[in-house]
């Protein structure tokens, strides 16, 4: 209707035209009532319940329009989905924050969430991105002199370099981080500061120096609780002592972390503690025990790693069934509008025929905010879906694992078995040599069992059903460069994948030493490899 003729209509019906207006304008009404601005993070355990607490509030926040309120209920459920490995929602939720942050105009509260948002790109390794966002977190920290903001972005930055392998820019940082935190006092950070840069020192294999920043690490954390902090720290204690081959020690530190994880019921860091207790008892000879210690790390790993699927799950599960309420709300609340305008609209369509069209497109405005409000749906079902694939890729990840661990153990319980064949084919061979002419032949007979038998087929095939499980179609691809490959060559350059030095390889096969020197050579000439060609390095790029 044009404007002009609204002059003529009636004022009965001008009302009622704005009363129509009126209540395709009105918001939604809410009766919840409001909570307080910081909701407690005190149940980690139970991150769903949690979740549902903070997403209350910030339903609240945001019928009230406080948005300071709401962007920080925003970065609670962000932290929530962190610590639960949920990173892309997590990373989700803390964007929603960072506009409020920004209108307030706070530096303190834009640098922390921008220190948020680095970490999950740290996590994806998605380096250069990661450091922009804790460089520009370090940036507004120091307009505030804010000291704890500049040490943990310090620390942020120190972590970046050292994942590129800039050690030097990395421990750089890491001081600089430790030197906020001893003007803060704050001797929790200080110890992880001190446990960052021995991580530094062992990645250089510098064990001794790293050692040092260990038990520093170890005599801070220990003063404050026996938490399981301690317990990590302990277990990099152990696994550095055992790098510098100190078996003992060793020993010592991965029980004490043992101990500690197991009282504390994280099977995470339980898990590690039998991990290196595993290794050091390899180390030692002692084979049972490494066996023993490695069956216990995988229980415990796959135990942390149900707990923590599941939770995850949970809590995505609550994450997609509130977001699926909220779509019901506003679709019913929206259907609730429709039928009081259809109503108004039937009480005044004899009136006039324009509120007819104002109807209509008021149904048309609608229809689409539900299309859009269903597309949403979807998506997030898909992206449930795509972190479903991601904790599967996770679950082959650790099975692959576990088929090492099997390979290593079958590969040292043969290499023990043909020692021990050696051995008594020696003392044998010896016999025969000594004993009367009426037992030689017997015992001859035994000593040409035991070369049968020293090497059975059994055996090997065990060995290649497991090694082709961890190392993927191994044999096609040598097979690629030489067809004249045999099978016994086969398993020469499997032994060699697996880094097994001379002496367990010759073991292996049953054979001296020369005989595999002579075995190389040929390989070399069937794999037509250049004189200045390493044959290990070969076997490595397969």
């Amino acid at each position: 209707m044009k404007p002009s003729l609204l002059l003529h209509v009636p004022k009965i019906i001008r009302l009622s035209l704005r009363l129509v207006l009126a209540l395709l304008l009105m918001p939604t009404l809410h009766t919840q009532a409001e909570s307080a601005n910081k909701i407690s993070l005190s149940s980690p355990s139970e991150p769903d319940s949690v979740y549902r607490k903070i997403r209350r509030s910030l339903d609240n926040a945001l019928k009230k329009k406080d948005f300071d309120k709401a962007a920080l209920c925003y970065q609670q459920i962000g932290d929530i989905l962190f610590e639960e490995g949920a990173l892309s929602q997590a990373l989700s939720y803390y964007h929603k924050a960072d506009p409020y942050f920004s209108k307030n105009k706070n530096p303190v509260d834009l640098g922390n969430n921008l220190n948020r948002i680095g970490r999950i790109y740290f996590k994806n390794k998605r380096n250069e991105t990661a450091l922009s966002n804790f460089r520009e977190a370090l940036t507004l920290f120091k307009t505030k002199r804010y000291h704890k903001g500049i040490a943990e972005s310090y620390g942020y930055i120190g972590q970046v370099f050292e994942q590129k392998g800039a050690y030097d820019s990395s421990y750089i940082y890491q001081e600089l981080a430790l030197t906020e935190f001893k003007k803060l006092n704050d001797k929790s950070q200080i110890a992880y500061t001190y446990s960052s840069i021995g991580s530094i020192y062992e990645d250089q294999g510098k064990f001794q120096i790293a050692l040092k920043y260990f038990l520093q690490a170890q005599k801070i954390i220990g003063e404050l609780s026996a938490n399981i902090e301690l317990a990590a720290v302990l277990n990099n204690i152990g696994d550095t002592y055992r790098k510098i081959g100190n078996y003992q020690q060793a020993l010592i530190y991965s029980k004490k972390a043992e101990l500690l994880a197991a009282r504390l019921h994280d099977n995470r860091q339980l898990s590690s503690a039998h991990r290196d207790l595993a290794k050091t008892f390899e180390q030692l000879g002692q084979f049972d025990s490494a066996y023993f210690y490695s069956e216990k790390s995988r229980i415990a790993y796959s135990k942390s790693y149900n707990t923590d699927s599941e939770q995850r799950l949970n809590l995505l599960q609550t994450v997609f069934d509130v977001q699926r309420k909220d779509n019901e709300i506003q679709q019913l609340e929206d259907k609730n509008r429709i039928s009081q305008i259809l109503t108004i609209s039937v009480l005044i369509i004899s009136l006039l025929a324009t509120f007819l069209g104002i109807s209509l497109l008021s149904r048309q405005r609608l229809k689409i905010k539900n299309s859009k409000a269903l597309y949403e749906t979807r998506q997030q079902a898909m992206e449930l879906e795509l972190h479903n694939k991601h904790l599967h890729q996770e679950g082959l990840k650790a099975e692959l694992e576990l088929r090492s661990k099997e390979l290593t153990s079958l590969t040292l319980n043969m290499i023990k078995k043909n020692e021990l064949l050696d051995e008594l084919k020696t003392k044998l061979a010896t016999i025969v040599k000594d004993d009367k002419r009426d037992q030689r032949r017997e015992l001859k007979q035994l000593v040409e069992f035991i070369d049968v038998n020293s090497n059975q087929d059994k055996n090997w095939e065990d060995f290649r059903i497991v090694f082709e499980h961890v190392h993927k179609d191994f044999s096609e691809k040598v097979m690629k460069y030489s067809a004249a490959l045999t099978a016994t060559d086969i398993r020469f350059l499997s032994l060699l994948k697996m880094n097994l030095n001379s002496a367990d390889i010759a073991t292996m096969l049953a054979v001296s030493q020369t005989s595999l020197r002579t075995t190389r050579y040929r390989l070399r000439k069937k794999l037509q490899l250049q004189e200045d060609a390493s044959l290990q390095q070969f076997v490595h790029n397969l």
